[in-house]
């Protein structure tokens, strides 16, 4: 097994319980936080909706019939971080001496719009598996109990705790909570799909700050193809580019992620070619209320890319498998103002203590959840250790009511004029919705299980498969 971070214990304190809701990028950096900064003086439960860790940095893998198994990184291809910030540099720092990530040369990329570039920007690619690996390895550091398709339906102010319930299982009650899943949007797993008290800690000015933040939409699909198909692909993409800028009306980025795997490993493995393609935001806008299993998308989409790569005969016939994902909240193009008191994280309740954190905060990159995780982690630790300074508590509303759901405004967070989000379309929709990776068409079923530092576990089915990402991070 890899080894585990040794971190310190906190000064002496009564065992603390958080719930870290959402087991993505900013779940499982504000875990490894936690973990840092109070030691065993705090147990932390990761509560995930998929069958496995990751969010939106989603890997699909498939099995092919000699036993071998492809990947393709469905949203992010890589970890962005800047490594001239020293909390973003100590993680890329971790991963790769971990061996669960490797630094990929950014003159091997393209100048993509959604990809910070120059200066000490880092780089990295899933040494092994896919860039949701990276996850897994933070949780297992962090040594939380992980719980898989455990999906919060309602957080409620049980006097000094929050208790959360799931729509499926036993709840749990905690005395701090950190809400690290997408903010408001069309998205099928965001804050406006908990319910409870909680909202009532929402102050107005705070409900007009998240039901400002925007994202784009966009689709992304893997197309699994024969190792025939690498004479074109080498001759489209060159001797060394992993990723190419399309830019027509359909495509917007072609990923060559089987050549990515070799330049991680350092030899071609030959067990076949896999290609991810990320369609244009006026593709993904027109077709906002298709569906993931809509064949007739496919089909357009893989003749485009079999066109462009200059594919030979019909690409359905030679097609190993395929995966579709749709996502509705993909990167944020407007995202939340810093504050000046808690920095990019919103702190909803000093106490019992209630944050949300998440890229919405800062940006669509690694480096970006790193930074409001820590944001958060560091204002937690401070309310559980009664050190909280009087402005961050000034930022709280104070509320968080029993159900009551007082204080909510003319408008709840992120409802659209048609009523309850739960009416919302979208979000994470893949061929098999909450399966995270797939054989042949992408119907399979998935799940992770890891050990924990400090006796921590994790609960769920099978062995993680996948989560989910965007290619800009």
């Amino acid at each position: 097994s890899r080894p585990r971070a040794a971190f310190p214990c906190a000064a002496a304190m009564p065992m603390s319980r958080v719930l870290i809701i959402g087991g993505g990028a900013t779940g499982a950096c504000a875990s490894l936080r936690l973990r840092r900064l109070l030691g065993r003086d705090v147990a932390i439960e990761v509560w995930e909706k998929a069958r496995g860790p990751g969010g939106r940095m989603s890997t699909n893998r498939l099995e092919t019939p000699q036993g071998a198994t492809l990947r393709a990184d469905m949203g992010a291809q890589y970890l962005s971080l800047d490594g001239g910030d020293a909390d973003c540099a100590e993680i890329a720092d971790l991963l790769v001496k971990g061996g669960v990530c490797a630094e990929v040369q950014a003159s091997l990329l393209s100048d993509t719009p959604e990809r910070p570039s120059g200066g000490k920007w880092r780089h990295l690619a899933g040494a092994h598996g896919g860039v949701n690996e990276a996850l897994k390895f933070l949780f297992e550091q962090a040594g939380v109990e992980l719980h898989c398709e455990k999906r919060v339906a309602s957080l409620d102010r049980q006097q000094d705790k929050w208790r959360a319930r799931p729509f499926e299982g036993s709840p749990g009650v905690f005395d701090a909570v950190v809400v690290a899943i997408p903010g408001c949007g069309t998205g099928g797993d965001n804050l406006n799909k908990i319910r409870g008290g909680w909202e009532a800690a929402i102050s107005a000015e705070q409900n007009r700050q998240l039901l400002a933040v925007e994202h784009d939409h966009r689709w992304s699909f893997a197309l699994y193809l024969p190792q025939e198909a690498a004479a074109q692909c080498d001759a489209f993409f060159g001797s060394d580019a992993v990723e190419k800028v399309v830019d027509d009306p359909t495509l917007h980025l072609l990923c060559y992620q089987s050549r990515k795997a070799d330049v991680i490993a350092g030899a071609k493995a030959g067990a076949g070619v896999v290609v991810v393609a990320h369609t244009t935001l006026a593709w993904a806008k027109r077709n906002a209320r298709a569906s993931g299993r809509d064949e007739r998308l496919l089909k357009e989409v893989s003749e485009r890319v079999a066109g462009t790569l200059k594919l030979d005969g019909p690409i359905a016939r030679a097609m190993l498998g395929s995966k579709v994902i749709t996502w509705k909240q993909s990167q944020v193009t407007k995202p939340l103002p810093t504050n000046a008191a808690t920095g990019p994280c919103m702190l909803l309740c000093a106490d019992p203590p209630l944050l949300l954190a998440g890229d919405y905060f800062t940006e669509s990159n690694f480096g970006g959840c790193v930074r409001s995780a820590f944001a958060a982690s560091d204002i937690l630790a401070k309310a559980l250790k009664g050190e909280l300074p009087a402005a961050m508590r000034a930022e709280a509303s104070g509320g968080g009511g029993d159900g009551d759901e007082k204080g909510k405004g003319k408008k709840r967070k992120g409802d659209s004029s048609k009523g309850g989000s739960d009416r919302s379309k979208g979000g994470y929709q893949s061929w098999n919705d909450n399966n995270w990776w797939g054989s042949g068409d992408g119907w399979s079923s998935g799940g992770w299980s890891a050990g924990a530092w400090g006796g921590g576990s994790s609960k769920g089915k099978g062995k993680a498969k996948g989560g989910g990402g965007y290619k800009g991070w």
